[in-house]
């Protein structure tokens, strides 16, 4: 197991409170209430964060907020998941189209994380509150569209997570091969579906670093068994779609990221109207396909 760094952690978390509010100041010992430490521990690494550029002191006030050397470093990470700058208008499109909440999804070792959020344009929209940052567990069902497209070994291996009978096993192998016939994943809401929202909100709200990553992972796997996994769409059922998405590729025909549609307005949707929001989530990924050189498998 990897041996974790405490101070690190309540690092990111203040850099991370700052964010949150970057238009206010904080004090020394608001800072590090919010983060746990006492103010001998936290001083010198304020001193340090304003050595480097990240934090700026007001001499008079003697509060901090976030440093110019942040925009360069922001920058830098745009460039590095320079997916989310192509996908961002096929994004925002897809979000006036529907009225929901989209993401673009990329791997991450081990995980998968939120590379970017586009939040719906509908006046008094509510939200999961999901940010770009945030990592997923690739257990099952989530993260099923890039399981779908993945090869043998990683698909087994995603299978295995799977804490059920050899028979769930068998309906998830089914129910990805459908996903990769229809070019589109279904993952619906837990019961009752008015729930997760609340939960979420609950556990992530001023969450932010290791903490929020800790609550995030508690939340997703006892909450969402893999047979939320929706395999094949009857017309004429009715289903409540908790996402909706579709993989975008790369040049070498493998996944590069995935557009995911969450936060559906109008609650329940029958398989025929599930099957159109579908089309739009894999039409806004056939374009980031293009902008990335790339085509789908077959």
């Amino acid at each position: 197991m990897t041996r974790r760094s405490p101070q690190t952690e309540r690092l990111v978390e203040m850099i991370e409170y700052l964010a949150e509010m970057p238009q206010r100041d904080y004090h020394l010992t608001e800072l590090a209430r919010l983060v746990g430490l006492d103010k001998s521990t936290c001083h010198p690494m304020l001193t340090e964060l304003t050595r480097v550029g990240w934090l700026v002191k007001d001499h008079t006030t003697k509060t901090y907020r976030l440093g110019p050397r942040l925009i360069a470093i922001g920058s830098a990470a745009r460039v590095s998941v320079g997916v989310a700058d192509l996908a961002r208008p096929a994004m925002e499109r897809l979000g006036a189209d529907i009225g929901g909440m989209v993401c673009l999804v990329v791997a991450s070792g081990d995980a998968l994380t939120i590379a970017d959020v586009v939040r719906s344009p509908r006046p008094g929209a509510l939200h999961l509150p999901v940010q770009a940052g945030d990592r997923i567990e690739f257990v099952p069902p989530l993260g099923s569209v890039f399981a779908a497209f993945a090869g043998p070994h990683a698909l087994d291996e995603w299978v295995r997570r799977i804490d059920g009978a050899a028979a769930d096993h068998d309906s998830v192998r089914s129910s990805l091969r459908t996903v990769r016939r229809r070019r589109f994943a279904v993952e619906l809401l837990p019961h009752p579906p008015n729930t997760l929202r609340e939960k979420a909100t609950r556990t992530l709200d001023r969450a932010y670093g290791t903490r929020r990553a800790e609550r995030m992972a508690s939340e997703q796997r006892p909450n969402l068994p893999p047979t939320l996994l929706l395999g094949e769409i009857e017309n004429s059922q009715t289903y409540a779609p908790m996402s909706v998405s579709a993989a975008c590729f790369d040049a070498t025909g493998r996944t590069a990221c995935a557009i995911s549609v969450l936060d559906l307005p109008g609650g329940n949707l029958s398989g025929l109207e599930v099957g159109r929001l579908g089309q739009l989530v894999v039409a806004a990924a056939d374009e980031v396909t293009r902008l990335l050189g790339g085509s789908a498998p077959r």
